[in-house]
């Protein structure tokens, strides 16, 4: 009867292992969203994002506050009052500042162009956001693969640990295989552990980056990456070269240095002013008079600083100039190396798709077939059955990383990340 009900338990674990092998079990908990999802709730509710939107608003304003005229002055007194009180000649003048030619289109310019920063900011602004939520996606969706087929590997080892059991309770296995196969179950519980971490990170990093502060779910990833084949490297270079904002931000603050370079010549002009007064008596017998005049500033200790800023923005001309050429080398060094990546991570994946499954899922069948005939053991096709699934962990783990390295090629070469 023990060798009938170890063949009765045997054969039930078999089924057990075959179900295993051909079914992936996933526990939805939470509903699927996708990448292109994800991204559009963190461009909307963004609190950093929003502030860099509000930040460029603001900045827009500068060119029409730096290209206004001052507000012209009036004035009212008494003109050369006598003691006696007598006669009271009171004096009204208005008076209104007139810069050099070209002075205000120079500070408006100048303003201008903080507009267009900012804007460029903003821009950077969400492209770091935006490789932030692509990396945290795909980890949280790595994290949920590997916790699935990690939950499968463990019910596979509770399968070999029974298989062990009745083996050594019928005297065909010794106790340190037993205690040996209980060990790995263990072991297996604290993958688990760290997978279900690595889970609530990537959760809390995403939940970050939207500006939300209570833990909540945000569903299950959907992981639908599909490989295409890439451009070559030298067109990938030259399209950074062309929507880096990076690469517009620096010839900004080039022409921004220049500016001021224009504005520093401008300032060392005189500025001017018109007024006109009309005399009225108040007491006496006094005429009406009237005044006109112009009058100058005389540049002389100015002109140190004005100098001084010329100076100034010379030399920040040529380091913006040194820094953009510095910006292009980082620039394709960063696109290769993410060009590197993918290519890398798809000969992965065509190695695990073409190659590897395929030879380890021939292993299982074979294994089957040993164990059907009683040739081979239970552990054996217990050992290349967890072998096939371990293969697909590696294939989505790839999967997964194929789906990050093109976003970051995406955003190397400056273009939209393509969900």
């Amino acid at each position: 009867m023990s060798v009938l009900r170890a063949l009765t338990m045997g054969l039930v674990i078999f089924w057990q292992v075959v179900a295993c092998a051909k079914v992936i079990a996933t526990e939805v908990s939470a509903p699927a969203f996708s990448l292109a999802e994800l991204l559009a709730e963190v461009a909307t509710q963004s609190p950093a994002l929003r502030s860099k939107l509000h930040a460029t608003h603001a900045a827009k304003t500068r060119a029409a506050q730096a290209g206004a005229f001052e507000d012209p002055m009036v004035m009212v007194e008494l003109w050369q009052a006598p003691t006696t009180l007598s006669r009271l000649p009171l004096m009204v003048t208005l008076r209104q500042p007139l810069p050099w030619l070209g002075k205000l289109k120079a500070r408006s310019q100048v303003a201008q162009l903080d507009g267009q920063r900012a804007q460029l900011e903003e821009a950077l602004q969400k492209r770091s956001l935006t490789l932030s939520a692509v990396r945290a996606y795909y980890q949280l969706a790595l994290a949920h693969r590997q916790l699935e087929v990690q939950k499968q590997n463990q019910k596979l080892l509770q399968v070999i640990v029974s298989s062990v059991d009745v083996r050594y309770r019928v005297g065909r296995a010794e106790l340190a295989e037993l205690l040996d196969a209980q060990e790995a179950t263990h072991e297996q519980e604290t993958v688990l552990y760290e997978l279900v971490r690595e889970q609530e990170l990537a959760e809390t990093e995403l939940l970050s980056l939207l500006g939300e502060s209570s833990q909540r779910s945000l569903g299950i990833p959907q992981l639908n990456t599909q490989l295409a084949t890439l451009p070559s490297l030298d067109v990938l270079i030259e399209e950074a070269m062309q929507h880096r904002p990076e690469l517009f931000l620096g010839e900004l603050l080039r022409k921004q240095a220049h500016a001021k370079g224009t504005v520093a010549r401008h300032e060392q002009a005189p500025d001017f002013a018109v007024s006109a007064s009309v005399m009225v008596p108040v007491r006496g017998d006094m005429e009406q008079a009237f005044t006109v005049g112009v009058s100058s500033s005389i540049p002389s200790f100015s002109l140190v600083k004005s100098h001084a800023a010329q100076r100034e923005a010379e030399q920040m001309e040529q380091t913006a100039v040194q820094d953009q050429k510095q910006l292009q080398a980082s620039i394709t060094a960063e696109v290769r190396a993410a060009y590197l990546r993918v290519s890398t991570v798809h000969k992965h994946l065509t190695l695990h798709r073409d190659d590897l499954i395929p030879l380890s899922d021939r292993a299982v069948q074979a294994a089957r077939a040993g164990y059907q005939s009683g040739k081979l053991g239970l552990s054996l096709l217990l050992s290349a059955t967890q072998r096939l699934i371990q293969q697909r962990l590696s294939y989505e783990r790839y999967l997964a990383e194929y789906g990050l390295r093109r976003a970051e090629l995406d955003l190397a070469v400056g273009k939209e990340v393509s969900p």
